[in-house]
């Protein structure tokens, strides 16, 4: 039996690890491990950092496990879309198969993810501005001013309070940085579709995959809203290894 692969997860701004603890236990006990590294745009000390920052230290982390011969499955939430969608160009498996070399990126999950072409920003990929609820601070962070609704709306009041105050700020500018390449044209492609999302509605989750070109994308779907690592973990998980097993 082949080895399973590394889950490596991107989280979205304003967030970290301790959001994706509970995803992590059930995948652990499933045989899985998982990475989910801090960006260095969220919580950053001058809040300056941009998208090639955050790029720069996930891929510094994918390229030690894959030259360790691991094969891994990134899976990216909101803006861990366009930190994975640049830092992973060029690592994918088929990629370093052909060049002799062992491990590498098996697929791409995004969840609830910005998918952009190559050029784009996040702000460009919303028409142009950031949304209403985001608040840009005069030293250069931003911050999410309704986090209850707008990332944990499907949770219960308290748990949507504890998560809220675990928020960090976030680099404005790392949100107006374009992408200058783009993994998902040369590793397949799972988009998870969260249909109640309240951040990034569903009908721009669905513009962004029809409009990257791409013709084999496996789309799954599921309920939740935001964060389904929080309201849907067991849903958030299967989903994550039929994307393996595709």
């Amino acid at each position: 039996m082949a080895p399973k692969p590394v889950v490596f997860v991107l989280h979205g701004a304003w967030h970290g690890p301790v959001y994706f603890e509970p995803v992590k236990s059930k995948l652990e006990a499933l045989g899985y491990t998982m990475v989910c590294p801090q960006q260095p745009s969220t919580g950053g000390i001058p809040p300056t950092t941009t998208l090639y920052d955050d790029a720069a230290h996930v891929r510094a982390e994918l390229e030690q496990l894959v030259e360790q011969g691991e094969d891994v499955v990134l899976v990216l939430h909101s803006y861990g879309g366009m930190v994975g969608t640049q830092a992973a160009a060029g690592l994918g498996k088929a990629e370093r198969m052909k060049r002799g070399q062992k491990g590498g990126i098996v697929r791409l999950f995004y969840a609830c993810a910005f998918l952009l072409p190559l050029g784009k920003d996040l702000c460009g990929g919303l028409g142009g501005r950031l949304p209403p609820w985001i608040k840009e601070e005069a030293n250069g962070s931003c911050n999410a001013t309704m986090p209850e609704h707008v990332f944990y709306h499907d949770l219960p009041a308290e748990e949507q309070k504890h998560w809220a105050s675990k928020l960090k700020h976030h680099s404005t500018i790392a949100q107006n940085t374009p992408l200058t390449q783009v993994a998902y044209t040369d590793i397949p492609v799972t988009y998870l579709y969260c249909e109640d999302d309240q951040a990034l509605p569903l009908a721009v989750q669905e513009m962004m995959v029809k409009q990257s070109g791409l013709t084999d994308v496996q789309e799954l779907r599921c309920g939740a809203g935001h964060s389904p690592f929080l309201s849907q973990p067991d849903v958030f998980v299967a989903s994550i290894i039929k994307s393996i097993t595709a």
